[in-house]
């Protein structure tokens, strides 16, 4: 599945607006709107922020092992 594919999936499937999603992760009213309508991919960091608002995850399989992404979450940094 594309990104952007993904992107709408989980933004339509969440029970928030896309002006609910895009002032929880810190951005202006219209931010996730426009993503979705213009196709445009976010950075990892902003897909992953995303996915959290709508109670969904990001993760990377590498092998055995899985990595969550969190978005901007900084507070588990490394």
């Amino acid at each position: 599945m594309k990104a952007t594919a993904a992107l709408r999936k989980i933004v339509r499937a969440s029970s928030k607006s896309a002006i609910q999603i895009s002032q929880e992760i810190g951005r202006r009213p219209n931010y996730v709107s426009s993503l979705l309508h213009s196709g445009s991919v976010p950075s990892v960091e902003t897909f992953a922020s995303i996915a959290h608002a709508c109670d969904a995850k990001v993760q990377v399989v590498f092998g055995d092992e899985v990595i969550d992404l969190d978005g901007w979450d900084d507070s588990d940094a490394e």
